[in-house]
C-alpha cells in the first residue's frame, strides 16, 4: 500500500493504543507480521512547550514502518512537534482527531476537532508545510451518531495536503462500544481520492474482510482485536497477496509470553514493567479455562521473577489459535 511516499508491505495496520502499543507490543505484533505500526499518542505541547521525551518514540528493534501519533490543538505547536519526530526516525506522521477521551477533548483536541473543522484544517496545513515524509490523520465516524462529520473532515484534510486518513467507524459518544458503521467509511471512501483505513471492531479475519468488503477502504487497522492476540494482524495479512500472514499456529503461547516480557524488561524499569505485562497476561488469557481466577491472582503479584512463574504454571502448553 502507497502512503504519500512510504510503500508498505500489505495493508494492515497496527493502531494506537494509549498504554498499549509501547515499544515491546509493537515488536511483538511485528515478530508475527504487520504491513506497519502506530505509537501512543504523544502530546504536541508536551513535546515542545514543555520539552518532554516520550518512552513510546524509542524504535529499538523494530523492522516496520513506525507512525508517530501526534495530538494537540494549536498549529504552530503540532507543526513543531512533528518535525521533531520526523528527526527521530518516524517513517509518517499522524495526527489524532480521533481520542474520545475526556482529559483530550477538553482542550480541544482529539475528537474535539470532529466539530472545528476550520481548525482541523488550519493543523494540517501547518503540519503539511514542515513534514518531508508522510503526514496522515485518524478520526471518527463523528461527534455523536447525529453528527457524523467524518466526509467533510476528511476532504478537508485531503485539500490541505493529507496523504491518508483512518476512520475509526464509531462516533466519539460511543467510544469504542457497539458496532462499526461501516457506512460512515464507504462514505469517506467516495468523498476523498488518499488512501482510506477502516478501523473499529475488527476482531477476526472476518470482520477485516467484512470491513473491506462493505466500505472498499484501502487498508484496515487492527486495535483492540490485537489485545491478548499481537498474531492477529498477520492472520489478516493473508488476505493480502503481497505478503502472507506469518501467525505461526502452533507456537507455544507461553513463548510469545515470555518474549514479550523480556522486551519490557529491556525497555523500562522493573516495577512499571511488571504493572504493564500483568494487564497484557488478563488479554492474553481471555477464553481460557480458570482465566478469571488466574486473573485476579495474578494483578496482587509484585515481584518481577515470580510473575512469570505464574504465567507458566497457568498458560502450560497452550498454543497460539
Amino acid at each position: 500500500m502507497k502512503i504519500g511516499n512510504l510503500e508498505t508491505a500489505g495493508s494492515v495496520f497496527l493502531a494506537p493504543m494509549a498504554g498499549v502499543t509501547d515499544p515491546p507490543f509493537r515488536r511483538i505484533v511485528q515478530g508475527f507480521g504487520v504491513s506497519a505500526v502506530w505509537t501512543e499518542m504523544i502530546s504536541a505541547h508536551g513535546l515542545v512547550v514543555r520539552g518532554e521525551t516520550f518512552a513510546t518514540m524509542d524504535l529499538t528493534g523494530h523492522s516496520v514502518p513506525t507512525v508517530f501519533q501526534l495530538y494537540g490543538v494549536d498549529p504552530a505547536i503540532v507543526a513543531e512537534a512533528a518535525r521533531v519526530l520526523q528527526g527521530y526516525g518516524a517513517a509518517a506522521v499522524d495526527v489524532n482527531m480521533g481520542c474520545p477521551a475526556k482529559k483530550i477533548v477538553k482542550t480541544g483536541a482529539g475528537a474535539a476537532l470532529m466539530q472545528d473543522l476550520p481548525r482541523a484544517a488550519r493543523i494540517v496545513a501547518a503540519v503539511r508545510r514542515v513534514l518531508q515524509i508522510p503526514l496522515t490523520v485518524k478520526i471518527r465516524s463523528g461527534w455523536d451518531e447525529t453528527n457524523r462529520t467524518a466526509p467533510d473532515l476528511a476532504r478537508a484534510v485531503e485539500a490541505e495536503g493529507a496523504d491518508a486518513v483512518t476512520v475509526h467507524a464509531r462516533s466519539r459518544s460511543r467510544r469504542h462500544s457497539g458496532p462499526a458503521s461501516t457506512d460512515v467509511v464507504a462514505e469517506v471512501k467516495s468523498a476523498v481520492t488518499i488512501p482510506v483505513i477502516g478501523n473499529g471492531g475488527i476482531k477476526s479475519v472476518d470482520d477485516a474482510q467484512a470491513m473491506i468488503d462493505r466500505t472498499g477502504c484501502d487498508g484496515v487497522m487492527i486495535g483492540q482485536g490485537a489485545l491478548g492476540r499481537p498474531w492477529l494482524p498477520a492472520m489478516v495479512l493473508g488476505l493480502s497477496a503481497s505478503l502472507r500472514g506469518r501467525e505461526e499456529r502452533g507456537k507455544r503461547l507461553i513463548d510469545v509470553i515470555e518474549e514479550h516480557y523480556r522486551y519490557q524488561l529491556e525497555w523500562i524499569d522493573l516495577q512499571t514493567a511488571v504493572r504493564r505485562m500483568r494487564k497484557h497476561l488478563a488479554w492474553y488469557s481471555k477464553g481460557i479455562p480458570g482465566s478469571p481466577e488466574f486473573r485476579r491472582s495474578v494483578f496482587h503479584v509484585e515481584d518481577p521473577g515470580q510473575i512469570i512463574e505464574w504465567a507458566r504454571g497457568f498458560f502450560g502448553e497452550a498454543v497460539v489459535s
